[in-house]
C-alpha cells in the first residue's frame, strides 16, 4: 500500500509572511498551530519521494528522501533543493525528477549548480503523460498552465496506486477545462487554493489562481474528494472559525492539513 502525506500547504512564502501583520500571519507567530509551511506531500511506496523541494524542508522532513519531484520554477517549489547540497545535508545523488527546461535552470544558474556538480542530485527529465514506475505506484506527469518567470513548464502529477488515485495540483492559472477533467478523474484532488476571492491582494492579475469559490462552484458535483492547497497568507480559509471555512466544508470540500495522509 501506497501512502501520500501532506508536508505542507500555504503559498510559497509560508505563514506567517514576511513583512505583513495581517490576522492570519500575527495569528501563526502567536500560535505555532496556526502556521503553515509550503506546499509538499511525500509518497511513501518503498521509499520516500518528495513533491516540490520548499524552502520549509528542513521542518517537514527528518529523512534524506529518495527522489524528489519538481512542479516548476517558483520559490516555495524549488529553493529547498539547496539544502541537499555541501552546506547541510551533502546528499549523494538523489534523484530529482523536473521537466527538461526546469534541469536546465538547476544545471546552469549558481547556487543550484553546484548540487549537480557535487553530485548531490541527479537530475531526471519527464515529460508531459510520461509515467515513472515505482514499486505499486506509477506517476504521471501532466503540463498545467501557470504563469512563470522562467519558460520551463509547470507541472501537476497524477499518482496511482494499487487502488486508489491522487491528483497533486498545487499551482494553476485558471480551472480550465482540461485542469477540471484531471480533477474529476481521480479518487483525491489536492487543488489550488490560493486564493478565497479576488479582493484578497491589490495585485491579482499578477498572480493569477482560480479563487477556492470558483472552484467550489465548478466541481460541486464531482465525486473526488477535493481539498484545497497552497493558501495564501490572506486567505480566510486559514482561519478554522471563519465564515469561508465554513462554507467550505458544509459544500464537501476541506483544506488540506499538514499530517493528512491519504491510502492508495
Amino acid at each position: 500500500m501506497s501512502t501520500v502525506e501532506i508536508l505542507g500547504s500555504a503559498q510559497d512564502a509560508g505563514v506567517p509572511h514576511l513583512g505583513c501583520r495581517c490576522a492570519n500571519c500575527e495569528a501563526a507567530r502567536e500560535s505555532s498551530d496556526r502556521t503553515r509551511y509550503a506546499s509538499a506531500i511525500l509518497l511513501e511506496d518503498d521509499g520516500r519521494f518528495l513533491f516540490d523541494a520548499t524552502p520549509d524542508v528542513r521542518f517537514q522532513l527528518a529523512e534524506i528522501p529518495d527522489g524528489v519531484f519538481l512542479t516548476h520554477a517558483h520559490l516555495g517549489h524549488l529553493s529547498g533543493l539547496l539544502y541537499l547540497g555541501r552546506e547541510s545535508a551533502d546528499t549523494d545523488e538523489v534523484p530529482v525528477y523536473a521537466t527538461a527546461g526546469l534541469g536546465d535552470v538547476i544545471e546552469e544558474n549558481d547556487p543550484l549548480c553546484s548540487l549537480v556538480s557535487n553530485r548531490n542530485v541527479d537530475l531526471r527529465s519527464v515529460a508531459d503523460g510520461a509515467s515513472v514506475s515505482l514499486e505499486t505506484t506509477s506517476i504521471t506527469p501532466i503540463r498545467v498552465d501557470h504563469r512563470e518567470s522562467l519558460p520551463t513548464g509547470t507541472l501537476s502529477y497524477r499518482i496511482d496506486g494499487p487502488d486508489r488515485s491522487l491528483l497533486y495540483m498545487s499551482d494553476i492559472d485558471t480551472l480550465t477545462t482540461h485542469a477540471e477533467s484531471l480533477i474529476r478523474n481521480v479518487d483525491v484532488a489536492l487543488v489550488d487554493g490560493t486564493f478565497w476571492n479576488r479582493d484578497e491582494i491589490d495585485r491579482v492579475a499578477d498572480v493569477p489562481h482560480p479563487t477556492v469559490r470558483s472552484s467550489m462552484d465548478v466541481l460541486d458535483d464531482a465525486d473526488t474528494e477535493v481539498a484545497f492547497t497552497h493558501l495564501n497568507h490572506t486567505n480566510p480559509l486559514l482561519d478554522p472559525g471563519s465564515d469561508a471555512r465554513a462554507r467550505l466544508e458544509s459544500a464537501g470540500f476541506r483544506v488540506a492539513e499538514r499530517g493528512d495522509t491519504f491510502e492508495l
